[in-house]
């Protein structure tokens, strides 16, 4: 029995699955650590469910937060290991009114024809931005992105130490359990019974996973993502009231 039906029904994540099985076995033969494309978040969490893979792999996306990330493939202590092939760049445009969101960057980096597991994390802040990508793809990038949007751009290299310190808001609900409709409702401003029906339509994550189960019981560090409504993190379970009441801190990203 081929190894990813124990995993996925989904014949896209059946093929990714098996190009990391691939990835390993060429690591182990050649005895260097070698490395993936970008992942998204789902892609990540599904690999690391996968019994085959433990302690072979580990993500890595360009600094500690990353949501899109590589997966590393270590044979061995001693394996020979050039670096993680990311680069991050820094585009400034000249005009001063210009203002670049994720998906302006993005966007541009796609019409040149560079696929999207080429490229990490896109970080923009008002007429500039910080994007990760795949080494294999940024020569092609560095002559090629003149524009975003209609802005001309100019783009240099960047330093890691540059990616600034995501910065969060804790807030505290009170739930009467750890059910996920329960919390999915408090942390999005959503009725018990409506939040459990967006779980059932697939229209809730955690930890990047479609759950479709409203009282999936959520544990601290689970992130929670409702698709329009923004991710949560559960920081800690701070506490019961005098009802029995869980009182739930939770961390979002400003």
């Amino acid at each position: 029995m081929d190894f990813t039906e124990k995993y996925t029904n989904d014949k896209e994540k059946r093929l990714l699955l098996r190009k990391i099985k691939d990835l390993i076995q060429r690591a182990e033969k050649s005895y260097t650590v070698l490395y993936s494309a970008f992942l998204d978040p789902a892609s990540q969490a599904l690999l690391c469910r996968v019994s085959e893979f433990t302690g072979r792999i580990s993500l890595t996306g360009g600094y500690e937060d990353a949501e899109r990330r590589l997966c590393r493939v270590n044979p061995g202590e001693y394996a020979e290991d050039s670096g993680a092939p990311i680069v991050l760049w820094e585009v400034n445009s000249p005009v001063r009114e210009a203002v670049f969101s994720h998906r302006d960057v993005l966007g541009s980096l796609m019409g040149l024809g560079i696929r999207r597991d080429m490229i990490g994390d896109i970080l923009p802040h008002e007429n500039s931005a910080l994007f990760f990508c795949h080494t294999s793809s940024s020569d092609f990038i560095r002559w090629n992105l003149t524009k975003i949007g209609h802005y001309p751009v100019n783009l240099s290299p960047a330093s890691f130490s540059q990616v600034p310190t995501p910065s969060f808001t804790l807030r505290t609900v009170n739930v009467p359990s750890l059910r996920l409709d329960c919390i999915a409702g408090e942390a999005f401003g959503l009725s018990r019974t409506k939040a459990a029906e967006a779980i059932r339509k697939g229209l809730v994550f955690v930890n990047w996973l479609e759950i479709t189960d409203p009282s999936h019981e959520i544990h601290p560090g689970d992130k929670i993502s409702l698709r329009g409504k923004g991710k949560i993190e559960i920081d800690e379970v701070s506490g019961m009231s005098k009802k029995g009441r869980l009182f739930i801190q939770l961390r979002q990203k400003q």
